[in-house]
Parts: C-alpha cells; sequence; structure tokens
C-alpha cells in the first residue's frame, strides 16, 4: 500500500501537536518498534500496510531520536523469536517490511507473546540486565547462566503493533511490573490492530496497570494510516504520555 508523505511537514506537525499538549521542545529519546510477525498478521505485512503504517511513525523518530531512527526488533512466541532487524530511517524506509521481515526473521508466523520484546527493548536501552543461558550440554558439564551487564540507561519510547491477545499475559505483568519497581524510563504505546472487530482487553488492561504503558486501537489500519497528522497525533498524544514526556 503506498502512501506518499511529506516527512518533514509530518514532524513539523507532530511537534506542533506536542507544543499545543505542553511539550514545547521534546526531548531526547531512543525510539522502538516492536513489530508482530505471528502468522495471522502475514497479510498485513505481504500487502504493505504494515509498512505504511511504520512510514506514518517515522516523524517520532525524526522529533525525539538523537540519531532520527526507530529500533525495530521482531517478534513472535518465545524468548528465541524476538529479532533484532536494525533500524529504520528515512534511508530504508521504502519496502523496509518486504526486505528485512517477511520470511527473513525468526519467529515469522510464529504465536504471540508480548514479554519477551518487552524484556528485549528494556535490555537494549540499558535498563535491564540481559542473562546469557547456559546450554544444555554446558550445563552438563557445569556451566551457568551469565549475566551481562546493562549498556548506559537510555529514555526511550517504544511502539508495539500487534494483532493478536498474546499468551504469556502473567508474565507480561511481571516483567512490567519490574521495570515500573526499577523506576525504568521507557514508555510503551501498544498499537491493537484488527480488521475483523478483534478487542484487545489485555493490552488495555495493561495500560490501565501501568503508568508507562499506552494502548491505542485500530479497527481499520487502512483508514488510519489515512488520518491527517493531526488526527494520527492526537490518536497517540494522551495525557499520561505527556505527564510521561514532563518527567
Amino acid at each position: 500500500m503506498a502512501l506518499t508523505l511529506n516527512l518533514e511537514k509530518a514532524t513539523a506537525a507532530l511537534k506542533l501537536n506536542l507544543q499545543k499538549a505542553g511539550i514545547h521542545t521534546p526531548p531526547e529519546l531512543e525510539v522502538g518498534l516492536g513489530l508482530d510477525v505471528s502468522g495471522s498478521f502475514e497479510d498485513e505485512h505481504v500487502d504493505g500496510i504494515t509498512n505504511t503504517l511504520i512510514t506514518r511513525l517515522i516523524p517520532w523518530a525524526l522529533a525525539f531520536d538523537p540519531d532520527k531512527k526507530i529500533d525495530c526488533f521482531t517478534f513472535s512466541d518465545g524468548p528465541h523469536h524476538v529479532h533484532d532487524v536494525g533500524p529504520i530511517t528515512v534511508e530504508n524506509l521504502e519496502g523496509f517490511v518486504k526486505k528485512h521481515v517477511i520470511g527473513r526473521v525468526d519467529g515469522w508466523k510464529g504465536g504471540t507473546d508480548y514479554s519477551y520484546v518487552v524484556e528485549s527493548y528494556l535490555a537494549h536501552f540499558g535498563w535491564a540486565q540481559v542473562v546469557e543461558k547456559a546450554g544444555f550440554l554446558g550445563k552438563l558439564f557445569g556451566q551457568k547462566d551469565r549475566v551481562i551487564a546493562s549498556g548506559e540507561k537510555r529514555k526511550s519510547l517504544v511502539m508495539v503493533i500487534t494483532d493478536g491477545e498474546n499468551t504469556d499475559q502473567q508474565r507480561t505483568i511481571e516483567v512490567l511490573r519490574a521495570s515500573e519497581q526499577r523506576k525504568d524510563e521507557v514508555y510503551f504505546i501498544f498499537l491493537g490492530v484488527s480488521n475483523q472487530g478483534s478487542q484487545f482487553p489485555f493490552i488495555e488492561r495493561l495500560g490501565d496497570m501501568f503508568g508507562n504503558v499506552g494502548f491505542y486501537g485500530i479497527s481499520n489500519l487502512r483508514s488510519f494510516v489515512q488520518l491527517t497528522d493531526d488526527q494520527f497525533n492526537e490518536a497517540l498524544i494522551t495525557d499520561e504520555l505527556i505527564d510521561w514526556l514532563k518527567s
């Protein structure tokens, strides 16, 4: 699905929408994008509509990220199906999903878990420790799991695009609760995408449970990506997000 977007104009509109909401100068933030690659989301990827949605999100990187990029992880089910695809930039945006995601990432057309991609971003941006698991043979010979020190802590905004309910609800709550207790400076916006009228009660509940989690339900993705800049931004800019940006 092709979309012609003036990124300079769209970024200026986002900054103006933020100013109207009380953010006069966007703070420096790392920007991440978790992209669901479960089997039920295949058609949207193949049709190019998720790439169009990413195009609409690029202005957030241009406004906030010091390197003008989005760090993209794909995910489906389980810890080994979170894949660091690399940064999305203005230069590689066109056809990014087709070139780097479809049929190319671990977990393509798998199930849906949220906790592992959330955990991966918390580690990626320096807020959580990474544990390198010892293999089965290694454990037989006394090898133990190894904790790898986190890098520099970076305040971050992560958008998670998903089309389905997850199978690891309790673990997701535990990961987010631990992050809240550590006071990690990461805000997650879950974008629940459904063209069949599905609801997302769990991630909507996460938005109610945690002050650093937002939720927006998209009932018609094709219509959503065609919104004006102001309409698109107003859907994602909530009072809670503004309070978090000011903190």
